[in-house]
C-alpha cells in the first residue's frame, strides 16, 4: 500500500496547482489561530497597536501556522491514504510530492519565524517555533498515535496565538492572555470529538486511538458536554477582572451557552445524529467569542 502511495505521489507531482498547495496550510485553521491574537495583541497594548508590530505579527503567525500544517500534512501522508477522510488531500493524493511540501513548509517558517523576531519580540518568536515543533512533531509524530489523550494535550499547540500576540507586545506573558490561551485549549476537545465520532471507523482502520475509538460513542458524548461547561470560568474571568466589557459578556454568554446546550441535547438523544451540528457550530464558536471581544476592546477603545 506504501510502495503505490509512493508511486502515485511521483506520478501525479508534477500537475500541482497552487490550490493543492494552499489546502496544505490549513487555511480555516491558521484563519483561526491568526483572529485568536488580535484581540491579545489589542489587550497588551495601552492603546493603539503599533501597524508595523501588528503587520509582523499576524503575517507571521500566518507563515508558521501554515507551515506547521503543512509538515503535519508531510508527516501524516501515509496515514491519510488509509482514511476516506484524508486521502484526497494533496500529498497523500499524490498531487504535491514529499520534496515538494517539505520545501514549501520550511520556506513559510522560516519566513513567519523571521517577521516574529525581528518584527516583534524575540519571545513571540520562541513560542511561534515552540508551538509549530509541538504540533507538527510532538502532535502528529507522538500524541496523535499513542494516547487518547491526544487532542486534549495538543490541542496547546492551536491556543498558541494569544500568547504569542502578547509576546509580541511586551516580550512577557500575563494572565489575560492565559485566559484566552485556556478558552482554546479547552474547547478544543469537544469540537474535535464531535468530528471524531462521525470518523470513529475511519480513524480505527488507520490504527489512531481518537476518544470514541477507545472509549465508545457514549463516553464521549459526556466528556463533549462537560468540556463545554469549562469553558465558562475562563470567559467570565475576563470581565470579573476588567479585561472585557458588558458587550463581550453578554456575546460571550450567549455563545458558550449555546454550545454547552447543543451538548447536552447531543448527550441526552444517546445517538450521534447531532454531533456534526455540534461541531459546524463549534467551528464559528471561537470566532465569535474572539471577535466579540475585539468589538468590545473597540468600544471602550483607549482615547
Amino acid at each position: 500500500m506504501k510502495v503505490a502511495a509512493v508511486k502515485v505521489n511521483e506520478l501525479n507531482a508534477s500537475a500541482v496547482g497552487i490550490e493543492d498547495f494552499l489546502s496544505l496550510t490549513k487555511p480555516t485553521i491558521t484563519l483561526l489561530v491568526v483572529i485568536t491574537a488580535i484581540p491579545s495583541l489589542l489587550l497588551a497594548t495601552a492603546g493603539i497597536p503599533n501597524p508595523l508590530l501588528s503587520i509582523c505579527v499576524l503575517l507571521g503567525l500566518t507563515l508558521t501556522s501554515a507551515s506547521a500544517a503543512a509538515f503535519n500534512h508531510l508527516l501524516e501522508a501515509d496515514v491519510d491514504i488509509h482514511m476516506m477522510r484524508t486521502k484526497q488531500r494533496s500529498i497523500a493524493a499524490g498531487r504535491v510530492s514529499k520534496k515538494q511540501a517539505l520545501a514549501f513548509a520550511s520556506l513559510l517558517g522560516m519566513g513567519g519565524l523571521s517577521l516574529l523576531y525581528f518584527g516583534t519580540q524575540p519571545l513571540a518568536a520562541a513560542l511561534a517555533l515552540g508551538g509549530h515543533l509541538f504540533y507538527s512533531l510532538v502532535y502528529t509524530k507522538f500524541l496523535k498515535t499513542r494516547t487518547p489523550q491526544n487532542i486534549v494535550i495538543g490541542g496547546v499547540a492551536g491556543a498558541m496565538g494569544p500568547l504569542i500576540g502578547w509576546a509580541a507586545v511586551t516580550n512577557g506573558l500575563a494572565w489575560p492572555a492565559w485566559m484566552l490561551f485556556a478558552i482554546i485549549t479547552l474547547w478544543t476537545p469537544p469540537h474535535f470529538w464531535a468530528l471524531a465520532l462521525k470518523y470513529k471507523l475511519d480513524y480505527a482502520k488507520a490504527g489512531i486511538p481518537m476518544y470514541p475509538v477507545v472509549y465508545g460513542d457514549e463516553k464521549t458524548r459526556k466528556a463533549i458536554m462537560l468540556y463545554t461547561f469549562t469553558l465558562f470560568p475562563p470567559v467570565l474571568a475576563l470581565f470579573v477582572f476588567h479585561q472585557a466589557g458588558w458587550f463581550f459578556l453578554v456575546m460571550s454568554l450567549l455563545a458558550t451557552g449555546k454550545f454547552s446546550w447543543d451538548a447536552v441535547q447531543v448527550y441526552r438523544a444517546h445517538n450521534n445524529e447531532q454531533a456534526m451540528r455540534l461541531f459546524h457550530y463549534s467551528c464559528l464558536y471561537v470566532f465569535w467569542v474572539f471577535i466579540a471581544l475585539v468589538i468590545d476592546w473597540c468600544v471602550a477603545m483607549p482615547k
